[in-house]
């Protein structure tokens, strides 16, 4: 895989930075814990294992309450959500709750994910450093209201937001009232932050998917609830092999063993991330997050078509 040129705004004009491929290897070093779920082997024993780690061994994390409203992080209820960015900028979205009463419809206001992946990367960034995204190209599927999407920008990422056609107009004014410009120039793609990042917003819906986007990073939170839903997710994510970060809340076992085995079927190898690793006002262990990857996938930067987003 080729290093990739990334063009971008410099003090003196405009210079060229040199990218070596995306690599999560810093978060998989053995001293910060992240443990192997699946490598090569049964993907039912994979997956039978992983929910037993995850719902049995400690107790269950999630305390009895699967349903999608036990949120830990986002008032649900209120009209905005807000988050601290990079470099102290404040991000701010629109949330929709009234539209949770539609059936499959879930993008219309934040979840845990997203707050503890945004928060978590923030803090693999800068402090721990353990995972550069300025200059990257990254993909998130679902992004919902488009709060992990701006956070990424802010640190310096190119990023396309995907999500199905009812969820575009929501996902489009969050990201917009971050541009740093004004008028005609505006965008789309939204340049936003200090860093050179910016935020694209595309239709993808993985039951019909379509050409796969060029990235070097997948990003994906809160995307496991449902076993349909699950299968038609693992179908796009396996037409890519860039490394990829996935970061859900724990539903049903049910839901969660199908997503493991999927996982597995597909030819992924996946590690989970333990809670320590998140950043610290986020770490619950109904939380996690899985660092994958197909080392088996053929072609090259996707190994098919794919799509991406759901009623999310």
């Amino acid at each position: 895989q080729a290093c990739l040129w990334s063009l971008r705004p410099g003090s003196a004009g405009l210079k060229w930075l040199l990218l070596a491929p995306m690599a999560l290897d810093a978060l998989l070093d053995p001293r910060h814990g992240a443990v192997v779920v699946v490598e090569q082997g049964n993907a039912e024993d994979a997956a039978s294992e992983e929910v037993c780690a995850l719902y049995y061994a400690d107790g269950d994390p999630t305390d009895g309450h699967r349903s999608q409203n036990a949120t830990l992080f986002a008032d649900q209820r209120a009209s905005t959500f807000e988050l601290e960015g990079a470099d102290g900028a404040q991000i701010e979205v629109s949330q929709q709750s009234d539209h949770l009463r539609l059936a499959g419809v879930t993008g219309c206001v934040v979840w845990n994910g997203a707050v503890v992946l945004a928060k978590s990367l923030a803090l693999w960034a800068g402090e721990l450093g353990l995972l550069e995204l300025e200059g990257r190209r990254v993909l998130e599927l679902g992004a919902g209201t488009g709060v992990l999407a701006v956070a990424c920008a802010m640190l310096g990422a190119t990023v396309v937001a995907t999500e199905q056609a009812e969820r575009l107009k929501l996902l489009s004014k969050n990201v917009e009232r971050h541009s740093s410009h004004r008028g005609a120039a505006a965008g789309p793609p939204w340049a936003m932050g200090r860093r050179g990042g910016s935020v694209d917003v595309q239709e993808l819906d993985w039951f019909s998917p379509g050409p796969c986007i060029d990235c070097d990073l997948l990003l994906a939170t809160d995307v496991v609830y449902t076993e349909e839903v699950t299968l038609a997710l693992v179908r796009c994510l396996a037409a890519y092999d860039v490394p990829m970060l996935l970061t859900v809340e724990l539903r049903t076992e049910e839901v969660h063993f199908c997503f493991v085995e999927a996982l597995a079927l597909a030819g992924f190898l996946v590690h989970r991330l333990p809670p320590e690793l998140h950043a610290a006002e986020v770490q619950t262990r109904r939380v996690v997050t899985y660092v994958m990857s197909r080392p088996s996938a053929d072609g090259g930067a996707c190994a098919s078509h794919a799509g991406g987003g759901h009623q999310k």
